[in-house]
């Protein structure tokens, strides 16, 4: 049957009118993340109070080394990602952290501010909970927006999770650092599997990688080759060969003083040397012919060879160090020895292997009460992927303090100059910040006696240590005057820390003055009185007049430019004023809002 005008004008106006109903069902539909966002509620102080950080000057460790000075930060991570945000935006390479599973009894609390009884006033969340997942989401998203302001350009973050937020937080991460910076979620196998498994011998975790911006990553994240792909083929091997368990734990922790070779015919293994690799003696296109004698049979190896991939030269340096295995008899190929964990790179991959005890032991071993510590080896390896060795790395769930004893293990073996910032909470009366992750780390500065009665030297490094604070009578979208001067008084750690001047090497009633120990020099007038100006200035000239390539930052206390204070520095190179507290308060209002 034909159709008239106004039939087809009819199926039009149904059309549009179901298009437009599609349309707006879109629009309600949300794909993605939704859930309740719980105020998190502090104590009243952090509430009404600018945070800032107060140096604890007894917990220095300073050494002329030459190495980086670390930096420990004692207090609740999201007020010391605020004043990150004043003194590390925009300069952090690697972030890795380890939050808590919110297994419902890893001891994740949360303070709910809407003071209703039946909510939370802080205890630990129970995995029944009808808020838990709201609950852990409202914590890590508020601390996850402050992370991402802290990564540099190229900056990356990993993070630790496992099955009980892995969904959710690969979600949120979508959210926060887009989906299109999405590296990967490597699979980490460990070889203790968690004992309350029902169905399934859970031994897996997942390490969720986001870069700020993958567009700056043009290179491939490569790696040292290391143990990750090996240990779980050697450690097959090595149950096969008869060796007890100890020796077999023993050689196991023992895989990662690199490179070995083991033959496993024998069961031992040769340090290597020499500077030659390869994978074997025979080559298609090889020139090189002369004959290679059986050590046993004293015959000529593989009649009918094509040539040898070395010259004759390179071949008896080899031959005199040991590095060619040779077969049951002279009709066996030679090969030259593979190592494990060779001076090879290869990519870091979507599946790793760690021993989860070895770290365990070593805390037990040093007279440390910290569970589940995240293996050294483990933390080094990740963070190698950085290719920068100069890089700032953050890890604000410190715990025992891991991050910071990889990344100096990692510096003294590959030259590196990383420096590493962690952050800390007391939780309750133990201290944890400073009884396990400050002091783990001192003794790895510093050198320690282990458990056999050894004694193990020291790394060296230096280390700062920092507690938040809270300064003036409210908050920063309402801070007054007075408020402002406090803030000027206190805000010399913050930019000590954003100027990497980290010593303090002059102070009074009026001012500050820090040092990187090289050449650049921090100092602050933190007071509206003019009375010690001019003193402050012949200081700063004085440092000038000593060495003139030195650098110099300079912070007043005042509401706008520093133009007032120009006058006073005309005789001075390579300084900058700068103003205080404006540019605080301003990021701070900014995360407030």
């Amino acid at each position: 049957m034909e159709q008239t005008n106004e039939d087809l004008q009819l199926r039009i106006r149904e059309l549009e009118k179901e298009i437009a109903k599609l349309y707006t069902q879109i629009k309600k539909e949300r794909y993605g993340l939704v859930w309740l966002d719980v105020p998190e509620g502090f104590e009243r102080e952090s509430e009404n109070q600018i945070p800032v950080l107060e140096e604890v000057k007894d917990k220095a460790i300073k050494n002329d080394d030459g190495k980086p000075t670390h930096i420990i930060i004692e207090g609740d991570n999201f007020h010391a990602l605020t004043c990150l945000n004043y003194t590390h935006k925009g300069k952090i390479d690697v972030i890795y952290i380890d939050p808590p599973y919110n297994t419902g009894s890893d001891g994740f609390t949360y303070k709910d501010k809407r003071f209703l009884k039946e909510f939370p006033d802080g205890s630990p969340v129970p995995k029944d909970h009808p808020l838990r997942h709201s609950y852990w989401l409202s914590f890590m998203s508020k601390r996850l927006e402050l992370a991402k302001n802290l990564l540099s350009d190229k900056g990356v973050i990993f993070i630790s999770i496992d099955d009980n937020e892995q969904a959710n937080c690969k979600l949120l991460c979508d959210k926060i650092f887009g989906e299109s910076n999405f590296v990967s979620c490597i699979v980490i196998t460990s070889n203790s599997s968690k004992n309350n498994a029902i169905c399934v011998s859970v031994n897996t975790e997942y390490l969720l990688v986001y870069a700020n911006n993958l567009l700056y990553h043009n290179t491939k994240w490569l790696v040292k080759k290391n143990y990750v792909d090996d240990y779980n083929t050697t450690a097959k091997r090595l149950l096969q060969s008869g060796m007890s368990d100890d020796e077999i734990q023993n050689e196991l922790r023992q895989l990662t003083r690199y490179p070995k070779f083991y033959d496993f015919d024998h069961y031992t293994y040769v340090d290597k040397k020499g500077p030659f690799q390869a994978s074997d003696l025979t080559a298609p296109s090889s020139k090189n012919f002369y004959d290679i004698i059986h050590p046993i049979t004293h015959k000529s190896c593989a009649k009918g060879r094509r040539g040898w991939a070395f010259s004759e030269e390179k071949m008896k340096v080899l031959l005199e160090e040991g590095r060619i295995l040779f077969g049951e008899n002279e009709d066996v190929m030679p090969r030259l020895k593979n190592y494990l964990c060779d001076n090879e790179y290869q990519l870091l991959k979507s599946s790793l292997f760690f021993d989860s005890q070895s770290s365990t032991k070593w805390m037990k071993d040093n007279g440390f009460d910290f569970p589940f510590p995240k293996s050294i080896e483990y933390i080094k390896y990740i963070l190698s992927s950085f290719p920068q060795k100069s890089s700032v790395i953050l890890d604000f769930f410190a715990g025992s303090g891991t991050t910071l004893h990889a990344t100096m293990k990692l510096n003294a073996e590959d030259g590196g100059n990383r420096q590493c910032i962690l952050v800390q909470q007391k939780e309750g009366d133990k201290n944890i910040c400073e009884s396990v992750t400050y002091e783990r780390n001192k003794r790895v500065i510093n050198g320690y006696t282990n458990a056999k009665g050894e004694t193990v030297e020291g790394l060296g490094n230096s280390l700062k240590y920092y507690r938040t604070a809270f300064v003036g009578k409210n908050p920063p979208r309402r801070a007054t005057d007075y408020d402002k001067a406090e803030l000027s008084k206190k805000a010399g750690c913050l930019l000590a820390l954003a100027e990497n001047t980290l010593e303090e090497i002059e102070a009074s009633n009026s001012y500050q003055i820090f040092s990187d120990g090289k050449n650049h020099y921090t100092g602050v007038y933190f007071t509206g009185r003019l009375s010690e100006i001019e003193t402050f200035t012949q200081k700063l000239e004085d440092l000038r007049n000593q060495n003139r390539r030195i650098k110099i930052t300079a912070y007043f206390f005042c509401w706008g430019d520093c133009a007032q204070f120009e006058d006073e520095f005309t005789s001075l190179e390579r300084i900058s004023l700068q103003p205080i507290p404006k540019p605080i308060l301003d990021i701070y209002q900014s995360i407030n809002r």
